[in-house]
């Protein structure tokens, strides 16, 4: 979603230079209080009874793996990648940057 609207074009990968934050957000609800009415509002793409969770791997520096896996059986039933270049964020060049591990 962006700006309120479904982009359907990248549903996988994106790779470039973002002007923003990214937000993620996803999960499987709560108590199952009723069932889902007949009529699919347009913004909802899809539905789903079971609980899940969020798998985050951050590659290096420039590459993240998002993997939505079902609690019953942690298979993975969506993922998507971001990669892009860390200087970008840092605001630097690759002589100027400075080396980042866990410790800093």
């Amino acid at each position: 979603m962006y700006q309120s609207q479904c982009m359907t074009s990248e549903k996988t990968h994106y790779s470039g230079t973002m002007n923003g934050t990214i937000f993620v957000v996803a999960g499987g609800g709560g108590c199952h209080l009723s069932s889902y009415t007949t009529a699919i509002p347009k913004w909802s793409i899809y539905r789903d009874y079971d609980f899940g969770f969020v798998k985050l791997t951050a590659f290096n520096h420039s590459s993240l793996l998002f993997e939505y896996k079902k609690s019953s059986d942690s298979k993975v039933y969506d993922s998507f990648t971001i990669d892009r270049d860390y200087r970008d964020v840092l605001r630097c060049v690759h002589d100027s940057c400075f080396p980042t591990t866990l410790a800093t």
